[in-house]
């Protein structure tokens, strides 16, 4: 990702991994810092994001950027989709439980078009309670869900990989 200027489609999607807490500031310190070493005159708003810790502020300095002159156009519900990819990042690290993740779909997926609306997960999330949590229908649905968003899934993870050396620097410089 460093090889060339960030896309403004890249900081929408870095803004949908803070939304879903895939992404802190772990993540992204170190990877502002390296891209304002690499450019000869770094925009004001990655100056910015390479000193801030706080998430909405980090939201909206990628935005921003994402959505400035000279503007592009987003598919937005592949966007909204990778939100649901980054959710079941964090689930499949469990970080999350399988009913959070529902919950969390659903609840972003009622206000935001995506390729399965907030009654597909709230749906889920009914049947998972009904069967009082049941292993073996979480591990049905997850499979149902993966088999779904997997094309953007595996988008979303090599995107999140690509920050994890970020992540071992920052834990290294900043919390030995």
């Amino acid at each position: 990702m460093l090889e060339r200027a960030i896309t403004k489609k890249e900081a929408v999607s870095l803004v949908v991994m803070l939304e879903a807490g895939l992404i802190s500031h772990e993540h992204y310190f170190c990877w502002a810092d390296e891209r304002i070493r690499l450019e000869d005159a770094p925009d004001f708003w990655l100056l910015e994001l390479a000193a801030t810790k706080d998430p909405k502020t980090a939201i909206s300095l990628l935005n921003s950027y994402a959505y400035s002159e000279p503007f592009e156009e987003f598919a937005s519900e592949e966007c909204n989709d990778e939100f649901v990819a980054a959710e079941w990042i964090r689930y499949k690290k469990s970080d999350i439980s399988w009913a959070t993740f529902l919950i969390e779909c659903g609840d972003y997926t009622d206000v935001n078009c995506a390729r399965e609306d907030c009654e597909y997960f709230f749906y889920k999330l009914n049947d998972l309670e009904s069967s009082q949590f049941s292993k073996s229908l979480e591990e049905k649905q997850s499979a149902i869900i993966f088999k779904r968003f997997s094309d953007v899934i595996q988008r979303v993870e090599h995107k999140y990989i690509e920050f994890l050396p970020y992540l071992r620097t920052y834990r290294e410089t900043y919390m030995a």
